[in-house]
């Protein structure tokens, strides 16, 4: 009989010494909750954080050493060794929840395993950061669900062009932090139609959806890293996929969304 997937609820320290009790030496997405503690202060630290575990019934001590329960340690040692990891950051625009229109934003690890995937949702609960972890199935099924996060939603495609912006711009123009003009005469001199910058513009003043989508792949000292980021408008998707010095953004159909995502999993093996 399968077993039943449940959902295990971690706050940064916790998950952090559990994966320095099976080893890892690295795990995507989760920074040293330690940063700033005294080398001294770290044993009792580590030993309170221990007793929190054991209280909630996630480690037992055995012979004064701790020992994960099997499901944890399942959980544990995929994240813990896990050759590919996707990062999914989602801000969609556009969820209607009783009939008004909210803003819902979610960010997920996924680790995989060669027949499991265990997906790290990040949560602010009471203003602390926690990490809720859960199977999610095997790696295809997981690729659904991917797929299902994203929410995509077909538009026309109008504009076949290529524009090009900084790296960095479009993401400070959706912010603010630059002004339409000065993006949209950037586009411009960079040889980009009225058209393609009209729709653009469109897009990012008025935003549906914004997602990055990043993998990383482990190699023996090291990780590659590659990712896109998806912009989805009421007109319009695009594409942004950043080089060294720059953003090349695209209008897609979904179809080539979907081709764009599998092709950063192609490049970083």
């Amino acid at each position: 009989m399968e077993q039943a997937r449940i959902q295990i609820r971690l706050t940064g320290k916790q998950f952090f010494v559990l994966t320095g009790i099976t080893g890892a030496k690295a795990v995507v997405g989760l920074e040293d909750p330690f940063r700033g503690t005294l080398a001294e202060e770290m044993p009792a630290e580590v030993a309170r954080i221990e007793q929190e575990l054991e209280e909630a019934g996630y480690i037992r001590l055995v012979d004064g050493e701790p020992e994960l329960v099997p499901q944890l340690l399942e959980y544990i040692e995929i994240c813990s060794r896990a050759l590919l990891t996707i990062h999914l950051a989602v801000d969609d625009k556009q969820l209607v929840v009783d009939d008004k229109q909210r803003s819902r934003s979610s960010e997920c690890f996924f680790y995989y395993s060669a027949d499991a995937v265990v997906k790290a949702e990040l949560k602010y609960i009471d203003h602390m950061l926690m990490y809720e972890l859960e199977e999610i199935g095997t790696p295809a099924e997981a690729w659904m669900k991917i797929m299902s996060s994203l929410n995509l939603q077909e538009r026309p495609k109008r504009c076949p062009e290529q524009l090009k912006l900084p790296k960095g711009k479009l993401w400070q123009w959706l912010n603010g932090e630059q002004e339409a003009s000065g993006a949209a005469q950037t586009l411009r001199k960079e040889g980009s139609s009225e058209q393609a910058v009209t729709r653009l513009a469109e897009a990012v003043k008025a935003p549906e959806s914004y997602s990055a989508f990043t993998a990383y792949y482990r190699l023996q000292h090291d990780w590659r890293v590659e990712g896109i980021e998806l912009l989805r408008g009421r007109e319009a998707n695009w594409v942004v996929r950043p080089d060294d010095r720059h953003d090349q953004i695209r209008e897609a159909s979904v179809m080539e969304i979907v081709r764009e995502l599998g092709d950063v999993i192609s490049r970083i093996k």
